[in-house]
């Protein structure tokens, strides 16, 4: 597995570096955004990328938030970790909607970082190398991991371990929405209270942990996502906010 540690603290970054090493990871480092985005791009040219990239939130010449957004326009399906000195929920908030997919609180423990990647990697892999199988359309729910709906106005297989919505289109046309972890559960979350409102304490307390410390605005800002991609890719459903509750997914 290829990783990128992005910090500008040398002694931090050399640290992560040996110790990821030594769990066999083949790591390369930058000190800034710069040579970040540089070392993105010369792997590009190679048809290659980085697994997963570890991002300070605070450097020099370019922020990490600001690397972020580049890296993400580059096109590349890297997992990416943030690593901030800043505990607040806003910058927490921030980080995510950029287009993180997890964040860390420095001090850290890197035996955590390290299955954190693991958990990103194993994600990914799966949505770049899914396995194709027949799927019938015919029941509502075939185990805890894959939901198909169906009715007369809409179709779709929610495979919730590769966090992907299957759509079935008109003339057998299929399409794929690809959502991140905590998207993935929410969604699924949300097909479970089939039609009835979601609070937002419920979702707190099932899909997250409780080192994590997250607020209600890290729900607001995941389903707000969730909601982009449901509707940039026509999806039959629609997330519904329901002042002072919480959140439903409704049918047309």
């Amino acid at each position: 597995m290829k990783i990128l540690v992005v910090e500008d603290n040398v002694k931090l970054n050399e640290g992560i570096k040996l110790y990821l090493e030594e769990e066999g990871f083949n790591v390369e480092v930058a000190f800034n955004g710069v040579q970040a985005i540089s070392k993105v791009k010369e792997l590009q040219k190679e048809n290659q990328e980085f697994d997963v990239i570890i991002l300070d939130r605070m450097m020099p010449l370019k922020d990490g938030i600001e690397t972020l957004r580049e890296i993400k326009n580059l096109g590349t399906e890297s997992g990416i970790i943030i690593l901030t000195a800043k505990d607040t929920v806003d910058d927490k908030v921030f980080g995510l909607a950029a287009g993180a997919d997890d964040y860390m609180v420095k001090p850290f423990n890197v035996k955590e970082l390290t299955a954190r990647i693991h958990s990103i990697y194993r994600r990914n892999l799966q949505k770049n190398n899914p396995t194709k199988n027949t799927i019938s359309y015919s029941t509502e729910k075939t185990s805890k991991k894959e939901i198909i709906h169906n009715n007369k106005n809409s179709s779709f297989v929610f495979n919730a371990s590769l966090g992907e919505i299957l759509i079935k289109k008109e003339e057998g046309k299929e399409k794929i929405v690809s959502l991140t972890n905590k998207e993935s559960d929410i969604f699924e979350i949300l097909l479970e209270g089939d039609g009835e409102a979601v609070s937002k304490e419920d979702i707190l307390e099932r899909i997250w942990k409780e080192s994590e410390t997250p607020s209600s605005r890290f729900v607001d800002v995941h389903v707000h996502n969730l909601r982009s991609k449901l509707q940039k890719n026509n999806f039959s459903g629609r997330v519904e906010t329901i002042r002072g509750v919480g959140y439903k997914l409704v049918f047309n």
